[in-house]
């Protein structure tokens, strides 16, 4: 049992509870070029032409081999580009009746005949092969590339998140297969994490761990996990996937057809009724919203409130990695009152102990977009010790962040970090700092640079 100490679990209303609702269909899904870290696409198809679920689309050019599919049956509806013609989004219109590519389906026994070069390239070919990301850079892959270790995620302390338990519980079967897929992808560790209440039925063996985590957020971040089991360096490349998709390898082997489901939570303030529903892997969020929130100016975020992206516009579509979607209002400049922080405070929240809400431990608040001010100077006053639980440095860590001086930053474990690790960093920052998108400009001058 690894304890967490250090962290938030941020108190927003809106909780999605546990009950499923009925599933949700979408007219149209998409694929965001900005979920692949350092994408350069190669397009397969245009806009117009009719495709089958399962047919590759897109290549990488920085990453020869990789393979992204359709995630849906029917016509291409949009390719949206943006600066310098990065990809932003292929929009799909779904076919009443999908055609898809399938494969040959294996039993349990057939399953374990394959080798690592078969089982591999049976992932790469549906595009299956995207659910890996590494650490450091959480980037995809390299389809020759083997890592130091795997780590599966199977909890989520996510403001508003699903808990795992109940999906995992649903698709038992399906997990423990895509478990044995992974042990066919590498001879190397693989590391199963979970909540210290965990009642899932994984035993350990010579290749299989699991390891169980309690605290608040951010004790289910992969970047926790492997930082108090197996710390990633450039020397030391480990892989990390969802639950859910550990589920869909289970689900493509066993029926040859790619899996296109997954169940999503909606929650947040501004949502009428939290709920949990099954949908499909980049389902457009507009339609999936349509009656379920309130009517105001709001946020709708593919993700988490602190570490997903807006859904708007040509980025209106569940991320690949994403198993929530969370509501937020617009903040208002009637939002802001003349010298209110002299007020009690009696429904603001801060982490600080400057409002009397402080003294009402379970109180749930309905947060919003609102900053209440500018950048500012960097003030290391310790609220970045008491939500950040890794043994780092982290006020210098994110000062130099802030100035960009990569050589010390690789040094203080950098490496080791994503956008989502430093999330409650920026959530709790005085000075108003996005340090996610600061971490990415240095984690990719590191890169390229060294």
């Amino acid at each position: 049992m690894i304890k967490i100490k250090q962290g938030l679990d941020i108190p927003i209303a809106g909780s999605p509870g546990d009950k499923i609702f009925d599933s949700k269909k979408t007219r149209s899904v998409g694929l965001i070029g900005s979920d692949y870290i350092g994408l350069r696409s190669s397009l397969l198809v245009e806009q117009g032409e009719k495709v089958k679920l399962g047919q590759p689309i897109l290549l990488d050019k920085s990453n020869p081999g990789i393979i992204f599919t359709s995630p849906a049956g029917g016509v291409v509806q949009s390719i949206n580009r943006g600066l310098r013609r990065f990809l932003q989004s292929i929009v799909i219109e779904v076919d009443g009746d999908e055609e898809q590519i399938t494969f040959e389906s294996l039993s349990d026994k057939e399953l374990e005949s394959l080798d690592i070069n078969q089982v591999r390239e049976r992932l790469i070919q549906s595009g299956l092969w995207t659910s890996f990301k590494t650490r450091p850079f959480s980037k995809i892959p390299a389809i020759k590339e083997n890592p130091s270790a795997i780590f599966v995620n199977a909890m989520d302390t996510h403001p508003l998140s699903i808990d795992p338990e109940i999906i995992i519980s649903l698709k038992k079967d399906s997990f423990k297969k895509g478990i044995k897929v992974l042990k066919l992808v590498t001879d190397n560790p693989i590391h199963i994490c979970v909540s210290d209440s965990s009642s899932i039925d994984i035993e350990d063996d010579n290749q299989i761990y699991k390891h169980f985590f309690s605290g608040p957020h951010p004790s289910g971040l992969p970047g926790t996990h492997m930082h108090f089991i197996s710390p990633s360096s450039i020397s030391n490349v480990n892989w990390f996937l969802n639950y859910s998709d550990v589920i869909a390898f289970g689900d493509f082997f066993d029926s040859g057809r790619i899996p296109t489901k997954r169940y999503v939570s909606l929650g947040g303030p501004q949502v009428i009724e939290p709920k949990i529903f099954l949908t499909r892997v980049g389902a457009c969020i507009d339609e999936l919203c349509v009656g379920e929130i309130k009517k105001a100016d709001n946020r709708i975020i593919s993700g988490s409130v602190i570490s997903g992206r807006e859904a708007i516009g040509p980025f209106s579509y569940l991320g690949r990695y994403h198993n929530q979607i969370s509501v937020i209002q617009e903040a208002a400049p009637s939002d802001r009152e003349l010298f209110d922080w002299l007020r009690p405070g009696f429904n603001r929240y801060s982490k600080l102990p400057l409002f009397i809400s402080n003294l009402f431990k379970n109180k749930k608040y309905n947060l919003k977009t609102l900053m209440y001010g500018p950048d500012r100077a960097i003030l290391p006053i310790g609220v970045y010790e008491q939500v950040f639980p890794l043994d780092m440095l982290i006020t210098i860590l994110l000062r130099y962040i802030a100035v960009g001086d990569t050589e010390k930053l690789q040094l203080l474990g950098a490496l080791e970090l994503d956008e989502e690790d430093l999330a409650l960093c920026s959530f709790v920052c005085p000075s108003k700092y996005d340090f996610g998108s600061l971490l990415r400009e240095n984690l990719t001058r590191i890169e390229t640079e060294g």
